[in-house]
């Protein structure tokens, strides 16, 4: 049986082509072709010897997940649904910046901590997904933005809970940060997280310059625990209280969804000041994205202003995010595959 190639480090890349009688540099010009090139037809390896491309390709699988629509919002954002190999399906989103693109990638199909919110956590949990679906998605999105050559952004803010991943989102990390393939820097990644603190900590040791983004949505742990249920078994004041220790070239961002006459009102965000006094942070504030079927609305833009004025008076640094895509469903919170395993 072929081996996925998109599962493979670089170096077990290496040790799998030396073992089948390959120099090592082959798998180091196949990589190239595959990560740096985005070419994945061996055919079209024009420095690998026709004898040893027939190797690689009795070697390898180099299939991608089946991009089964593309959504646009005529406005640059593009949502990707990928149908898997076991007709599961994922989404994941390419949104134009200023000066760059931005990649939204999933980590679950589904999500097991059922958000009040979100609209993935309405799926329920299939499953994680494997390495290789993880790196396709980040190589069907550089396809989707030929010929763009700038900065590329990735956040792990698409369907599911990164951390709750962990060892396959690591092994992804280690080939999309590969200096010799996508050579996508660690400072230009931001995973995102529920709140999951061993996966936190092993986070800030493996990669210490990707950035951390915590969903907090709550003005304490009561109000926070009534949105996402993960705090009763993941506590968020004892992640809170390792974050006022850890100190880190990037500052923690909290994501914090406003939900009107839940979380918005004036003493919300003077609560909320006061529970992240003393950690370093940036506060990122996302109007509630609308789904079919959610019990909540979309804030009215004076309660978002008068939310973030009051955090700038206790002096944190916030950005409101209106999310882009909401037309296509592409909207943070808004991932949801209704079509997931129907043939």
């Amino acid at each position: 049986m072929k081996d996925d190639f998109f599962c493979h480090s670089l170096q077990s890349l290496i040790e799998r082509t030396e073992a089948a009688g390959l120099p090592r540099y082959v798998a180091t010009q196949a990589w190239q072709w595959v990560y740096h090139k985005l070419q994945i037809d061996p055919e079209k390896w024009s420095n690998i010897s026709k004898v040893r491309r027939i190797v690689l390709t009795e070697l390898f699988s180099f299939a991608l997940p089946e991009v089964e629509q593309r959504l646009s919002d005529g406005l640059g954002t593009c949502k990707l649904v990928l149908k898997l190999r076991d007709r599961q399906r994922i989404e994941c989103v390419t949104i134009p910046e200023k000066g760059h693109v931005t990649f939204c990638v999933s980590s679950q199909v589904g999500c097991p901590l059922a958000c009040r919110f979100c609209a993935t956590g309405k799926m329920g949990f299939k499953r994680n997904l494997t390495v290789s679906e993880i790196v396709a998605q980040v190589f069907l999105m550089k396809q989707a933005i030929q010929p763009f050559i700038g900065k590329i952004n990735l956040v792990f803010m698409g369907m599911g809970e990164p951390l709750l991943n962990r060892d396959n989102l690591f092994a992804a990390l280690d080939i999309i940060t590969s200096d010799i393939g996508f050579s996508i820097s660690q400072k230009s990644i931001t995973v995102s997280t529920a709140g999951i603190l061993m996966g936190i900590d092993a986070l800030f040791e493996r990669f210490p310059g990707i950035k951390l983004s915590l969903s907090l949505n709550g003005y304490d742990a009561q109000s926070r625990d009534a949105l996402m249920p993960v705090g009763r078994k993941e506590p968020i004041q004892a992640i809170l209280n390792r974050l006022k220790h850890y100190r880190s070239r990037n500052r923690v961002t909290f994501e914090y969804v406003l939900l009107p006459g839940v979380n918005d009102m004036p003493e919300h965000a003077t609560l909320l000041a006061a529970w992240l006094k003393g950690i370093p942070c940036k506060i990122n504030l996302i109007p509630f994205n609308p789904y079919p079927g959610s019990s909540f609305v979309r804030p009215q833009v004076e309660s978002v202003d008068r939310f973030a004025a009051l955090l700038h008076q206790h002096q944190y640094t916030v950005a409101v995010r209106w999310s882009k895509g909401g037309e296509i469903a592409a909207a943070c919170g808004q991932l949801v595959t209704a079509m997931s395993a129907v043939p």
